[in-house]
């Protein structure tokens, strides 16, 4: 009640008395907004009719068009003859952006129809648009009238201009007439997004609204007269458009759109109401929350106490809160926790041994699988190359049968060095597999000397190479691709070579892999078999031995190394003494 009385109520009355304040002021703002809308457009509009009327003076000062148009021809090429000399560009010089277009019309018959000049014939009705300037000396007129010229009637807003300033040129009647540019207009009463305008004729007929018929189409419609609503909301205004002659009765009207005022109406009530039920049910729910929190506290607080005398020694859980309750479920909660640790002590050690027990089966378990799983993946590839061979699929029996050893290969010791007639067939059953996959568009090439044969390297050393090979050097090539494998006896010991034909490299990229090969770091994935070989090579020969690289770009890369003699003759076991002294 204090609250309801004390805040609530003078809240509401602030809010309901801004509201008020804020209709008034959303009312006068937008009255003075209608009148400077129409104040803004009816300059923009009187600019343009000026601009024209402007025009059609120049026009009627031209003699050289009094001249031309006033003579009679004999013949319609003796027209175009003083057309192309003349008349041709004569009115687009008179063009601009406010102007759609410019055209002289005369009662001279022996012109002809066409661009911007046109005849009025004798036998025909007189043009709307003539008939405009009247009867009187009046030589400028403004008319809003429907375009009969064209096909499809057009609407028209027109200055029009009777040119009679030369009299001795006066054989036929001349008229200049100025179509102004409805787009413009439309686009000038259509600025204004809250206020509807448009432009009212003489005739109090609907010139342009603004809202559609921008290249003419559409027709005058009436005025329709502004409702006792409309008038008595102060929404609705009109003003005269000048008062020169030739645009007397011509008006702008402009109506406020009530739609979009209404709409602020109803956003303001609607954020008065939200704030009266939010400074209504947030307050009472807090009110509600905080005594809530109090008595929910001291009820589970006494409910766990009441555990204690039956061997549960559960936590509280739940918010404990920075006031003295707080403090009393902190200080429980430590006191249970003390006692649920000196019990649990008792059975630590038996849950420990069962712990260690359970590890030893899952441990048995894992290597059973880890044997199991290879055996699966051999027992189904022989099982693949049986049907390949029973249905003749000769060429898929042996890509499957090399694919087998080499996973047998892989799965074996990768520490150990095999004869170089065993890594090289290795490498051969890996490029049987490539060649398989590029077809004709691979091949490959060996150069061993039968003496290194038997030789023992490292395992793994050479496949790598040629892997890295195909994989970078090959893959982005179209045509041919080619690997060549040299092994040799030189002064120096055994020498092993890897090349290809592939893109090859710049030198920084040449650079930054040998880089990559010293270093711990990833280089976006690539040449991660050249950095093994790498390192393999330096732990069974104390780095004796390196990887070399060649390379040059669009033209391939050459990679291999050279183990010296007195390598090559020690066994396993010494090889390994010394890697572990190394």
């Amino acid at each position: 009640m204090i609250y309801l009385l004390c805040v609530l109520l003078p809240i509401m009355t602030i809010n309901l008395f801004f509201y008020f304040r804020t209709l008034s002021d959303i009312q006068t703002r937008e009255q003075e907004n209608l009148g400077r809308s129409l104040e803004r457009a009816r300059g923009e509009l009187i600019g343009m009719i000026d601009e024209s009327v402007a025009l059609s003076r120049s026009i009627a000062a031209d003699d050289s068009l009094y001249q031309a148009l006033d003579r009679t021809y004999a013949s319609p090429s003796e027209y175009y003859a003083v057309y192309d000399e003349s008349l041709r560009d004569k009115l687009t010089r008179y063009m601009s952006a406010n102007i759609f277009e410019v055209r002289v019309y005369t009662e001279n018959a022996s012109i002809q129809n066409g661009s911007n000049y046109g005849v009025i014939d004798d036998g025909e009705k007189t043009p709307e648009w003539i008939e405009s300037l009247g009867t009187d000396s009046s030589a400028i007129a403004v008319a809003a009238y429907m375009d009969e010229e064209t096909h499809d009637p057009r609407r028209r807003i027109s200055v029009i201009g009777r040119m009679d300033v030369y009299s001795s040129f006066s054989t036929y009647s001349k008229y200049s007439r100025v179509d102004l540019d409805l787009g413009r207009i439309s686009a000038i009463l259509n600025r204004e997004r809250s206020v509807k305008l448009r432009l009212v004729d003489d005739r109090n007929k609907v010139a342009a609204d603004g809202i559609g018929g921008r290249d003419g189409e559409g027709v005058l419609y009436d005025n329709p007269a502004f409702t006792p609503e409309e008038e008595a909301s102060g929404f609705a205004l009109e003003q005269p458009l000048g008062n020169l002659g030739y645009v007397q009765g011509w008006k702008v009207v402009g109506i406020a759109d009530t739609h979009y005022i209404d709409g602020l109406r109803l956003e303001s009530m609607r954020s008065i109401l939200w704030l009266g039920i939010i400074s209504t049910i947030v307050p009472s729910l807090l009110i509600f929350f905080i005594f809530r929190s109090y008595h929910t506290r001291v009820k589970h607080l006494y409910r766990h106490m009441e555990k204690v005398g039956d061997q549960r020694f559960d936590p509280i859980v739940i918010p404990e809160g920075k006031d003295e309750i707080g403090g009393l479920i902190r200080a429980f909660n430590v006191m249970a926790e003390r006692i649920r640790s000196l019990i649990d002590d008792v059975y630590k050690l038996e849950i420990r041994q069962k712990n260690l027990e359970l590890d030893r089966v899952r441990t048995e378990l894992a290597m059973l699988q880890s044997q199991v799983n290879p055996h699966f993946l051999f027992n189904t590839l022989n099982a693949v190359m049986i049907v390949c061979a029973k249905n003749g699929y000769l060429e898929v029996t042996e890509i499957v049968k090399n694919l087998s050893l080499l996973m047998r290969q892989l799965l074996g010791r990768p520490d150990d060095r095999v004869a170089l007639e065993e890594e090289l067939k290795f490498t051969r059953m890996y490029l049987e597999i490539e060649k398989f996959r590029f077809g004709d568009r691979f091949d490959y090439r060996f150069e061993v000397e039968p003496a290194a044969m038997q030789l023992r390297i490292p395992r793994m050393s050479i496949q790598p190479l040629v892997e890295n090979a195909c994989k970078h050097g090959l893959q982005a090539r179209k045509d041919e691709r080619k690997i060549g494998i040299t092994v040799r006896m030189t002064g120096e010991g055994l020498e092993l070579s890897v090349r290809d034909n592939g893109i090859g490299m710049n030198e920084s990229r040449l650079r930054e892999v040998e880089a990559f090969m010293d270093s711990e770091s990833s280089l976006g994935g690539g040449s991660v078999g050249l950095r093994n070989v790498h390192r393999r090579l330096e732990l069974f020969y104390r780095r004796d031995v390196r990887l070399r690289l060649r390379s040059e770009e669009g033209k391939g890369t050459e990679v291999g190394f050279t183990i010296p003699s007195f390598w090559l003759h020690a066994d396993d076991r010494n090889l390994y003494a010394w890697d572990k002294e190394a």
